[in-house]
């Protein structure tokens, strides 16, 4: 743990859409970098507070990816397939 209270060793969750967990990648190397001198540093809390909001829109983007249908977003753009017919009895 830092100085801040927060843990210095944070992995970034890879099920997120890629360039999200890119970024929580580089705001984790960032915010270790800001830290290694004085980790009670405003910045140093500033670049944990970045790596906790990346964190949760990779979460939220996540969550996201499960809920949604795959056969619904194929028929949303291949309306006309025949997997995507209703038929009305």
């Amino acid at each position: 743990m830092t100085g801040s209270g927060r843990l210095a060793s944070v992995r970034p969750v890879r099920t997120a859409p890629e360039k999200i967990s890119e970024k929580v990648a580089e705001s984790i190397k960032n915010a270790q970098e800001t830290c290694s001198e004085d980790p009670a540093s405003g910045e140093c809390v500033a670049a944990w507070d970045e790596v906790e909001e990346l964190s949760a829109a990779a979460s939220h983007a996540r969550d996201r990816l499960k809920d949604s249908d795959p056969l619904e977003d194929f028929c949303k753009d291949n309306p006309e397939t025949i997997e995507c017919k209703t038929h009305d009895n």
